[in-house]
């Protein structure tokens, strides 16, 4: 068996990915070398595949030293007819074995397992993602509770255009503040403005548990005050530029009643260009959880369990 490879905490996204990767490939279970249109050679016929893709770390838990997201491939003999919507016979078992063979082979090597957000599900999905992250020893992960783990929505088909309006509300927030956030054109004779922001959506399955209405506000600094290429160093100012166009866009969310947090690593304009902040909401207490006309789809669960998935297999046989 080969070493594997060095984690190196401040270049995460990249490293991180390749450690999961690696340890799914010594298990036959995946890895970094996958073939959309077919198995893998390594990988025995029937198993379908994984791969560890990159997690934005504004979306790590709390106190998590890596993270990623593992996709599911599943076989073919398994996948679901996009054509006539047909699900072949064992698909549902297959999901849920796989995935649990998966989850077992991280959790016995250090790390933590859970669906997160609105599921992805065998009738509706082409695959499955998992959250895969490591805490550092000592730190146990975060119960989950019911309303953590509650949704929403729905899960919806993978073809379906993804409902926009959590972007636009936070959009509209950005543009109505004073002074506002949506863009940093300026005259020359104009001094400079606190910034500019962009908002992206964040995949419904990623949400973190007790969220709704995610999306990631990426802050991009005045261009007076950004790091030139071939400079080692921001131009004068440009931190205290930061402090300020950060606390503002801050202001802005939560004035949206917006959750806002913060990736653990510190940003600073010397090395980063630009800071990235996850807007969300809590879920309310008193909203019923999302229905789902197909009850046999695995649903969240706090520790990758899959009793109750087996036990509604078995009804629909």
């Amino acid at each position: 068996m080969s070493t594997a490879p060095y984690y190196d905490r401040t270049r995460p996204i990249r490293t991180g990915v390749d450690l999961v990767n690696w340890y799914l490939s010594q298990h036959q279970l995946g890895g970094a070398k996958v073939d959309f249109a077919k198995v893998p050679r390594e990988i025995p016929d029937g198993w379908g595949w994984f791969r560890a893709q990159s997690l934005a770390e504004e979306l790590w838990p709390e106190d998590a030293d890596l993270a990623v997201v593992v996709c599911f491939f599943p076989d073919p003999l398994f996948r679901r007819d996009d054509l006539s919507g047909r699900i072949p016979h064992g698909a549902v078992k297959h999901w849920s074995t796989r995935l649990d063979a998966c989850a077992e082979v991280l959790a016995n090597v250090g790390f933590v397992v859970e669906e997160w957000g609105v599921p992805k599900m065998p009738d509706l999905h082409g695959g499955a993602d998992l959250v895969v992250y490591r805490l550092p020893a000592g730190i146990t992960p975060a119960p989950r509770t019911p309303d953590a783990l509650r949704h929403a929505r729905p899960a919806r088909p993978n073809f379906t255009a993804q409902d926009a309006s959590s972007r636009w509300m936070a959009y509209r927030a950005l543009e109505r503040a004073h002074p506002p956030l949506f863009s940093y054109r300026r005259r020359e004779d104009e001094s400079p403005g606190p910034g500019a922001c962009m908002v992206r959506d964040v995949a419904e399955n990623l949400w973190p548990p007790g969220t709704t209405d995610c999306v990631l506000a990426t802050w991009i600094p005045d261009p007076a005050f950004q790091r030139p290429p071939d400079m080692l160093e921001a131009p004068p100012g440009a931190l205290e530029h930061w402090e300020r166009g950060v606390a503002h866009l801050e202001r802005i969310l939560t004035s949206a009643e917006y959750e806002v947090r913060r990736r653990q690593r510190p940003w600073h304009p010397d090395t980063d260009s630009g800071v990235t902040l996850l807007a969300c909401r809590p879920l309310l207490r008193d909203a019923p959880p999302a229905t789902s006309a197909h009850p046999f789809r695995p649903t969240t669960r706090p520790r990758w369990r899959t009793d109750h998935l087996t036990a509604r297999q078995e009804d629909r046989t």
